[in-house]
């Protein structure tokens, strides 16, 4: 199932404790106010809510949401395409 941008928005903005309108997808979670701290409960908040699986190095790779969509797209259009 494809990940969607608003979708991330929201566990960040949940996350960082704004409204989701502070939230854009050009952005790092740094700069919208996420810190380390929060940076953990993000890895948490995704796989819980949206059953993301990822970890804080990819999150600090694909620092803003459309990078972290893009890669989690690209990934999942990767293992649908893979042989069974």
């Amino acid at each position: 199932m494809a990940v969607h941008e608003g979708d991330i928005a929201q566990v960040w903005a949940d996350v960082i404790g704004v409204d989701v309108s502070e939230i854009d997808m050009v952005t790092s979670f740094f700069d919208v106010g996420g810190n380390s701290f929060l940076l953990v409960k993000l890895v948490d908040e995704l796989k819980s809510v949206l059953g993301i699986e990822t970890d804080i190095v990819e999150l600090l790779e694909y620092a803003t949401i459309e990078e972290f969509v893009s890669h989690c797209n690209s990934r999942l259009e990767d293992a649908e395409s893979e042989p069974a």
